[in-house]
């Protein structure tokens, strides 16, 4: 279980975390291996689309290029500083004249583990913010099961967050998609998309697991996620929501506006929930 010690060390550099032991560490060498084999599977090359109940539809795409910031790796750090950059040569192994990105650079510390995590344990200056990317594997691997609809968005509007709360917020992100966690303290992870680039195309910007969760559906509006699209280029494989799966997100959203008096408001077509409803309740006689 994730403890406030670690998670008061989530937004600090590498250099100023304590090292956290060599069991936690080669833990979270694995939790990146094991991120990258989510990667490779299930985003590298392939496109995503969702219809949402609103009637909208986006587009999204994880970029392998965006893959390492979003596993909590602070590349422009370890490839501009003064004091990491002689490391790419002894630690990563990266020749003079080599050239990198953020990347292979994940790759190269997944691969070299042994190495990054020697090197952490005694240098001040240090590959990773171990607590920061425990978690953050930990939420891309929670949000990496979209074939399960166990998944809400939020349609997020980032002015009404800070005026309510009086709290400025850096990301540009204006939808997050987000599900239940495991962690007490932190229920739920989510994911921002933004624009890339002023086009349709969306892309992650960030992944947060919130203590504060519920501040993000402040007055926020809410959307069911109705039908899914991968596309690889090659193949097409479409997944809709049963009802069943529909009345599960739909009762979860209502519990959590209830629970949590957030003021959020759910976005469904006309009748949505009345049809929703009286097909599944025939689906169960039926039966």
């Amino acid at each position: 279980m994730i403890s406030r010690q670690e998670l008061q060390y989530v937004n600090e550099r590498a250099r100023k975390v304590p090292y956290p032991g060599d069991d936690y560490a080669y833990d979270v060498i694995n939790k990146l291996a094991y991120a990258l084999l989510i990667f490779k599977k299930k985003y590298d090359g392939k496109r995503y689309s969702l219809i949402l109940s609103n009637g909208e539809e986006i587009v999204f795409e994880i970029k392998s290029k965006n893959l390492a910031h979003l596993l909590g790796i602070d590349f422009k750090w370890i490839s501009t500083s003064e004091y990491m950059r002689p490391l790419l040569h002894s630690v990563l192994e990266f020749k003079e004249d080599e050239s990198f990105n953020s990347y292979n650079i994940l790759n190269r510390i997944i691969e070299l583990g042994d190495k990054v995590i020697a090197n952490d344990e005694v240098n001040f200056n240090k590959f990773l913010n171990y607590y920061k990317v425990m978690i953050k594997t930990s939420c891309f691997d929670t949000l990496a099961e979209f074939n399960e609809f166990n998944f809400g968005v939020i349609n997020f509007d980032k002015s009404i967050y800070e005026n309510v709360f009086q709290n400025s917020f850096s990301p540009t992100s204006s939808k997050y998609i987000f599900t239940q966690n495991d962690e007490a303290l932190i229920p739920y992870c989510m994911m921002g998309l933004r624009n890339d680039n002023d086009t349709d195309l969306m892309v992650p910007e960030t992944l947060l697991a919130p203590t504060n969760f519920y501040d993000y559906l402040y007055n926020q509006e809410l959307l069911l996620p109705i039908q899914l699209l991968v596309n690889d280029e090659e193949n097409l494989t479409k997944l809709v929501a049963t009802n069943e799966e529909k009345i599960r997100m739909l009762n979860l959203y209502k519990s959590i506006i209830r629970t949590y008096n957030t003021g959020s408001y759910i976005n469904i077509f006309n009748d949505y929930e009345t049809i929703l409803r009286d097909s599944a309740t025939s689906k169960r006689k039926i039966k």
